[in-house]
C-alpha cells in the first residue's frame, strides 16, 4: 500500500471532464502520460525527459497517478531496490487524450512538429468513435445522460476508443 499522497483540488463538479482533470490536470501529470505511452520508463529517465521538475514533485505525481490505478509500479530488482513504471490499461486509453492535446497544439499553437497520416502527409484530427456500432460519430449524435447501473468497464481490445 502506498502512502497517501495529497489529493489535489477538487472542482466540486459531477461532470466527467471536472472528475478527470482533478488529478490529470495537475501541472506535468499528463507529460509524464505522455513519455510512459512510449514504454515503462525509470524515475531517473522521466525525471530527465521532464527537464525541470522537481524529484518530489514527479514522485508526487507518480503516486497520485498509481493511487488512481494510471500508473503501474514494477520492480525488477530487489537487492537495491529499483522500480520502472509503466501505464495500466486504463493509463493507456489516455493515448487519445495526449494525442487531441498534441494535434490542437500542432494547429494553434507556434510548435516545431505535428501528427499527420503517413500515406498523404496531411494533419489529423480527432474524432469521436462508438466502439457499440463500430462507427465514427458527429457532436451532433452524443449528449450526457445519467449512468445506467452496470459494471465497471473493463478494457476491451480497443486501447483507444477515440479514434484519429
Amino acid at each position: 500500500m502506498l502512502p497517501s499522497a495529497p489529493m489535489p483540488k477538487e472542482y466540486g463538479q459531477g461532470c466527467p471532464m471536472a472528475l478527470s482533470l482533478e488529478f490529470l490536470g495537475e501541472r506535468w501529470t499528463l507529460l509524464i502520460i505522455r513519455d510512459l505511452l512510449r514504454g515503462p520508463k525509470k524515475f531517473g529517465d522521466l525525471a530527465q525527459s521532464l527537464d525541470g521538475i522537481a524529484p518530489a514533485v514527479l514522485s508526487l505525481r507518480l503516486q497520485v497517478l498509481e493511487q488512481r490505478g494510471i500508473v503501474e509500479r514494477r520492480f525488477y530488482s530487489d537487492h537495491p531496490p529499483r522500480a520502472e513504471y509503466l501505464l495500466t490499461p486504463a493509463g493507456a486509453e489516455l493515448r487519445a487524450v495526449v494525442s487531441a492535446l498534441t494535434i490542437w497544439g500542432a494547429r494553434h499553437l507556434a510548435t516545431e512538429r505535428e501528427i499527420v497520416h503517413v500515406h498523404c502527409e496531411q494533419p489529423i484530427e480527432m474524432g469521436y468513435y462508438c466502439a457499440g456500432c463500430d462507427r465514427k460519430l458527429a457532436t451532433a449524435d452524443l449528449r450526457y445522460q445519467p449512468r445506467k447501473s452496470r459494471p465497471k468497464r473493463r478494457a476491451s481490445g480497443r486501447s483507444n476508443p477515440v479514434r484519429a
